[in-house]
């Protein structure tokens, strides 16, 4: 039996942090649990389906047996539970189709040999309750299933251990990557243990955490492609045919004649070039500048001084400038390492070869410079012939970039020798480390695989169990008996034959191509037509009396199991109620251990009478209260109001007095009020106004006997509004309406 329920996390929103309360006295063997409609009961019933084996995403739970061992979700509960809720119902009654879930029930002697076949292969799997001591072979599974979880977790515990261990000797990034798959992976290699000394640890250790330096690219001279060249040329070689072109233009002259203001005068000389080619752009007959004609005999003069000859030899010099000024970007832009990324024994060397470079550079740059002077230079002296002063060459900063790529390439042998000692220090202390665990991780391996085999020779064996039952639960023909059962059942709860139950079957092709009728489940019928349309009452009626007969199906044996029965009466009028009762009460007086819940006052005094003269029981609600204004359910001892009063109004009379009293101006304070209120004005009209009407009619019965209609309007528009659930959050509303009412 279930004793206690330690704790409950993430069931719905209600029972998002429960633990028990030790004033709190443990579940009985009958257990009546009273609560207000949305306080968390069908939530807590949900519970009892994850105990049962049902997962609930989430949820997390411990329960307590009356041996005190405990027992949390994912672990197989020994006593079968029953529940009936409103999954229950959506689950085995489908309304919509008129079909409700196939059930097979034990009826007539003929079956007597099979079931005890069935029963005693069922305790062979299950256990024998008449010899507690003695496991059935589910339970095996479960104990060799969690020892084999217990040693792989031992393992994994040592891998996690051992992997924060080695992280740590080996430093830099290993400390924060090196995690237990790696230390598994690195274990598969071991073959033997291999433990260094104290001294080899030491020197391992300090190679392993030393930190090496990052390759270097070596320098390169890029080359370079001119829209007259047909493939990419060293930079070398451009600049030599450069040089060349240049001396053979310098040497050029062109016949022109000389206006001596021109000649001696080159930024002049170089506006009126420019402005000649404006005036010719822009078809321009007068000066640009002064607005004055220009005399013929001026332009024909500069024609001569600037002839095409000339034009095309600026032209040439022009595209010279420009191949000198492409090749210095390149050369401007190489860049040597800075000494801080070489090894210090090599910093010293590098840094005078760096200082040579970078010379070499800069003298490369100012001769390419130069030598643009110059060829801007021809390009006022035009018909002189010059001689090239400056011939640049990248022979020196060639010579220098080699004397750098030789210490950049003594940098990169050193980085890769230093990455093979420390890897080899890496994984000397890899296999000393794991070597510490070695023996107890072959003793877990061992174990594993031991439980690995008991738990697939226990499938097998429980396989076996089941396909034996499977066999002889299909010689077992009592599923259009049970029609029979649950018809009798029904009518006598209903209190009329309009709704029964036929069998649905169907064909099922056997080997050998044969077919045999299948009871798949049951129609549920209106007369001679299947009921599609039924009331609430109805609903919860087939329901209840399907449950009630499905716990005396093979797959649930009551003396042995727990039934969680949720509001059965729900929707049902007062005239079923003792019906429900009765049903209730001879389905479940037999069963070990028995929860029921239920808002109905009537219903539950009814429970109340029955389990004075009957041995008992454990009386608990299910309230709430507001942390943070967050609606949270709590398992508490029942009132003692519940159990003293005769009559529910009179309790909830009691309860809104308490209640109105209590108001602080808080929401949480306000919140149970419409709900309580809603029951009292319920309950007053039925006895004020003794007929069938609706609420809103009653009120007009009222009103004409002289009560106040404002008064009245305002009580019914707060019950109503304000004590039905809306999915949204809390209304600040309540408050001031719960003050006003």
């Amino acid at each position: 039996m279930i004793a206690k329920i330690n704790k409950i996390k993430n069931l719905g929103l209600v029972f998002s942090n429960y633990t028990w309360n030790n004033a709190l006295a443990a579940f009985k063997r009958v257990n009546l649990v009273y609560g207000w409609n949305g306080c968390g009961k069908t939530s807590f019933s949900r519970l009892f389906d994850s105990i049962g084996g049902m997962p609930i995403k989430d949820l997390e739970y411990e329960i307590e047996d009356e041996h005190g061992t405990k027992y949390r979700q994912g672990e197989p509960f020994l006593d079968k539970i029953r529940v009936f809720n409103q999954d229950y119902i959506q689950k085995n009654v489908r309304l919509l189709e008129g079909r409700a879930n196939s059930i097979s029930i034990l009826l007539g002697a003929e079956n007597k040999e099979l079931m005890e076949e069935i029963e005693a292969d069922r305790k062979l799997l299950e256990g024998d309750p008449a010899t507690p001591g003695t496991l059935g072979k589910i339970a095996s599974l479960g104990q060799y299933q969690k020892e084999k979880r217990t040693k792989s977790g031992e393992r994994d515990g040592k891998f996690t251990e051992i992997a924060k261990t080695i992280g740590a000797a080996i430093g830099g990034k290993a400390l924060r990557d090196y995690r237990k798959p790696q230390a598994e992976k690195d274990f598969t290699t071991l073959t033997k243990k291999v433990e260094l000394s104290e001294e080899e640890l030491r020197k391992y250790s300090l190679s392993a955490k030393q930190e090496s330096l990052s390759t270097l690219d070596p320098l390169t001279l890029e080359k370079i492609i001119f829209a007259d060249d047909k493939e990419q040329l060293e930079i070398s070689n451009q600049l030599k045919s450069i040089t060349e072109q240049a001396q053979a233009l310098l040497g050029k002259t062109v016949e022109s004649e000389v206006i001596a203001r021109l000649a001696s005068n080159k930024d002049i000389s170089q506006w009126v070039e420019q402005g000649i080619l404006l005036h010719r752009k822009h078809s321009s007959n007068a000066c640009e500048y002064c607005l004055q004609p220009i005399p013929t005999g001026r332009i024909d003069q500069l024609a001569r001084h600037f002839n095409e000859a000339d034009r095309a030899m600026k032209e040439a010099i022009d595209a010279l400038v420009a191949k000198l000024e492409s090749i210095c970007l390149p050369v401007k832009s190489l860049q040597a390492p800075d000494k801080a990324r070489f090894y210090a024994d090599l910093q010293g060397r590098y840094e005078n070869m760096a200082t040579q470079f970078e010379s070499a550079k800069q003298q490369l740059v100012q001769s390419i410079g130069d030598l643009i002077g110059e060829l801007k230079g021809k390009k006022s002296r035009t018909t002189e012939a010059l001689i090239l002063k400056t011939q640049p060459s990248t022979q020196d900063l060639l010579l220098r970039i080699k004397e750098l790529n030789q210490v950049i390439e003594t940098h990169n042998n050193t980085t890769k020798d230093f990455e093979a000692v420390r890897g080899d220090a890496v994984q000397k202390l890899k296999g000393h480390y794991l070597s510490t665990i070695f023996d107890a991780v072959k003793q877990c391996d061992t174990d594993v695989a031991k439980c690995g085999k008991d738990i697939e020779l226990v499938e097998v064996e429980i396989a076996d169990v089941q396909k034996h039952i499977a066999e002889n639960m299909a010689q077992v023909s009592s599923k259009h008996k049970a029609c029979e059962v649950i018809n009798k059942m029904l009518t006598t709860f209903l209190g009329h034959q309009e709704l029964t139950f036929t069998p649905h079957a169907e064909k099922e092709a056997k080997k050998g191509g044969k077919e045999q009728e299948v009871v798949t489940g049951y129609d549920i019928m209106r007369g001679d037509k299947p009921a599609i349309y039924l009331s609430e009452g109805e609903k919860t009626a087939i329901a209840f009396v399907y449950f009630v007969v499905q716990l005396g199906d093979q797959d649930f044996n009551v003396p042995d199991g727990i039934v969680v029965v949720d509001d059965p009466i729900s929707s049902l009028d007062s005239n079923s109620l003792y019906q429900a009762f009765s049903f209730l009460k001879n389905a479940v007086k037999d069963a070990k251990q028995v929860f029921i819940l239920t808002h109905s006052f009537d219903f539950l005094k009814l429970l109340m009478n029955w389990r004075r003269s009957a041995g008992g029981a454990g009386y608990y609600m299910i309230k709430n209260h507001f942390p943070a204004d967050i609606r949270c359910a709590y398992l508490d001892k029942m009132d003692k109001e519940l159990c003293e009063y005769e009559s529910e109004y009179h309790y909830l009379f009691k309860l809104l007095k308490q209640l109105r009293d209590e108001q602080d101006g808080s929401i949480a304070k306000a919140y149970p009020i419409p709900n309580v209120a809603r029951k009292v004005w319920d309950t007053f009209l039925m006895f004020s106004v003794p007929n069938g009407k609706s609420q809103y009619k009653k009120m007009d019965e009222l009103k004409k006997a002289g009560f106040d209609e404002q008064k009245l309007d305002a009580v019914y528009k707060f019950t109503n509004d304000q004590s039905h659930i809306t999915g949204a959050g809390f209304n600040p509303a309540l408050v001031p309406e719960t003050k006003k009412s």
